[in-house]
């Protein structure tokens, strides 16, 4: 059986919290990203797994999330080298990094670039075809917590 994927890259950026000393609170910002990803569990059943706990890296600025995924069959490409959905399934990735990251990753040719600060945040998400579509809910959330496109 084959399983038609739907994937989509955003290179997205948020307005997020000051620190202190008038910097970024980027690892709070990522935190509250990822619990408002966690409040989508009644809307979205594929989130059902999602937590906080388990899936934010926020010493890395990263969350990561897979539900019933399989090994990639395709080559080439970013999807080629992340977890695959099944029909009912998806997995995203949502990063900050730096601008100048060089990592494959970030590097996605058709991806259009938004900032935060002098960071960047990537949003990969890939959804099985059977599956009610999460992405926009989850750009909605990046949105809400200042997505904007980058000026340069």
């Amino acid at each position: 059986m084959r399983v038609i994927v739907k994937p989509t890259v955003f290179l997205v950026a948020s307005l997020f919290p000051a620190c202190a000393n008038g910097g970024l609170d980027y690892r709070r910002s990522i935190e509250r990203i990822a619990h408002d990803i966690a409040g989508l569990k009644d809307s979205h059943p594929q989130l059902r797994d999602f937590s906080v706990a388990e899936h934010l890296k926020a010493d890395k600025l990263q969350i990561s999330y897979g539900y019933h995924t399989h090994k990639p069959t395709g080559r080439g490409g970013w999807t080629s080298s992340v977890p695959n959905p099944d029909e009912d399934g998806m997995w995203f990735y949502i990063d900050l990094h730096s601008p100048g990251s060089t990592l494959q990753i970030h590097t996605q040719p058709a991806a259009i670039p938004y900032c935060v600060g002098a960071m960047r945040l990537s949003f990969l998400s890939l959804e099985g075809a059977k599956t009610r579509s999460a992405e926009g809910a989850i750009w909605e959330i990046l949105k809400k917590h200042g997505a904007t496109r980058c000026d340069k």
